[in-house]
């Protein structure tokens, strides 16, 4: 993709991240004051459709990102080491100060933070889970075979994640097909000294955000 194509993805994908909503061509020339008209817009949106970047729903003349989209951003566009703001940070500080156990006090945090589920496992056998009704308040999880689907990894959880605790070392993220859990959501993993710490939610996740909790937790919790 060109360089105008390629911050029309950008635009793309952060709007839909934001709203859940398909994004059309006269919203981001409004918006974003493009010099261009909406014609060249919907060229450029045909032609990133056709290198199987986004799509369009049934429903909309807009477009959201597909996996491969998602994944191109995460491989190129995502800052790894994005620096958390402020009152994020405060919030993570206050609860791991609470009274009771500091992650887990963290990890409804992050979960209250993300707007996700978000995974603690101690060792390979004993696992914590927190904000899984955070999941059912995304327009992906409307849809009942995919709250049945969502259902069934949360029953699983524990298997899951025995099967997976030794290999996750370095912070990954895995999205669509790839990640572990299920192949409607995204996982952003990482471990803390001998333990294992996950956000989960749907592909359509704020990654940029949600990794910028993840990297500051491992300090906190250090």
């Amino acid at each position: 993709m060109n360089e105008r194509q390629k911050q029309l993805f950008l635009n793309i994908l952060h709007e839909h991240i934001n709203s859940g909503r398909a994004i059309g061509s006269n919203f981001l020339v409004d918006k974003y004051r493009m010099n261009v008209s909406s014609a060249t817009i919907r060229n450029d949106m045909a032609e990133l459709e056709r290198q199987g970047y986004i799509t369009h729903p049934h429903t909309s003349a807009g477009r959201i990102p597909t996996e491969k989209g998602y994944q191109c951003y995460l491989d190129n566009y995502l800052d790894k080491e994005v620096e958390l703001n402020r009152g994020d940070k405060e919030a993570l500080a206050t609860a791991k100060s609470e009274e009771g156990n500091n992650i887990k006090n963290v990890a409804k945090k992050i979960a209250e933070l993300s707007n996700a589920a978000v995974v603690v496992a101690f060792e390979k056998n004993n696992i914590y889970y927190t904000g899984i009704s955070n999941l059912l308040t995304q327009p992906e999880f409307a849809d009942f075979d995919l709250i049945y689907d969502l259902s069934f990894v949360v029953d699983h959880l524990d298997e899951v994640v025995e099967k997976i605790f030794d290999s996750v070392q370095e912070t990954e993220i895995k999205i669509g097909k790839d990640n572990y859990f299920a192949k409607q959501c995204a996982s952003i993993l990482t471990k803390i000294d001998d333990k294992m710490l996950g956000i989960l939610g749907p592909v359509r996740m704020d990654y940029q955000r949600n990794l910028g909790l993840i990297n500051y937790t491992k300090k906190l919790l250090k």
